[in-house]
């Protein structure tokens, strides 16, 4: 079982097979949902997804040039925590042509509670484990998360840096490219998106932290890949998220399975 917000997603079962404009359009939903609630509007103007087979786009603007909009879901009053509709700030190219539809996959949450140990721009993820675990001791209030915070700051006083679309970064290094904020609203209200990858065989470069802290939550990770026609059975690689290495998911189709890999042996 996957813990989101809204009921949009709610309908998909893992392996269920969607075609193309069905699956921007509850992405689209969401969006609509926010855009009617309460959040701050921000980001780009883009709204859609964007497809370069048939229009410009800039890689050298923001956000490689699909200048997405977001919203600020942050529950703690303290900074931005983006959500964002994944099919407004990918290419997709193809659609069509190389394939049409799109695969919900439903991964387990204990791939990542067992074996994940980096984001996107921090490659060592442990100290915040720690964290979010002290933080389910609390009673999420702004006050105790944030009290907690400061201690973990004032106890490891490393400092690193990181880049992103935004600028330079400087955090303390055990939550560097880590959202308080973002795990807060996930562990309180559940996850908007599911974690979409314009690919049919090649995952995880994106979404790294949504995954880290949903499934600390005990839920299963939803991940949508381009669906690669008529397969039955293929693999996919999932990004050097896990020691430093790839883990390998194979798919069947038949068996309705997803089983998992690194250096050839099998995770469990």
């Amino acid at each position: 079982m996957v813990k989101y917000w809204f009921e949009t997603f709610k309908s998909l079962k893992s392996f269920d097979i969607v075609p193309y404009q069905e699956m921007v359009n509850l992405y689209l939903k969401n969006q609509s949902l926010l855009d009617g609630s309460k959040f701050e509007k921000l980001g780009g103007k883009n709204e859609r997804p964007i497809n370069s087979d048939v229009e410009k786009v800039d890689h050298d603007g923001f956000w490689l040039g699909y200048n997405p909009r977001y919203y600020n879901i942050d529950p703690l009053g303290t900074k931005v925590t983006q959500a964002k509709a994944d099919v407004v700030s990918m290419d997709m190219t193809g659609v069509g042509k190389t394939w049409d539809d799109f695969i919900y996959l439903e991964l387990p949450s204990w791939l990542f509670n067992k074996y994940q140990t980096a984001v996107h721009s921090n490659r060592d993820i442990t100290y915040f484990k720690k964290f979010m675990n002290d933080v389910d001791k609390t009673d999420l209030s702004k006050e105790s998360v944030l009290k907690l915070k400061d201690e973990y700051d004032n106890k490891y006083k490393d400092i690193a840096k990181y880049v992103d679309y935004f600028g330079d970064f400087q955090d303390p290094a055990w939550r560097l490219d880590l959202d308080v904020g973002q795990y807060v609203s996930i562990k309180q209200n559940g996850l908007i998106y599911p974690i979409m990858f314009n690919s049919t065989n090649y995952a995880f470069t994106r979404g790294t932290h949504r995954a880290l802290f949903l499934a600390h939550t005990d839920s299963d990770v939803p991940f949508v890949m381009q669906y690669p026609k008529r397969r039955k059975r293929w693999q996919i690689k999932l990004s050097e998220n896990f020691d430093e290495k790839s883990v390998i998911m194979d798919v069947d189709l038949n068996k309705k399975s997803l089983k998992f890999y690194r250096d050839n042996i099998e995770l469990k």
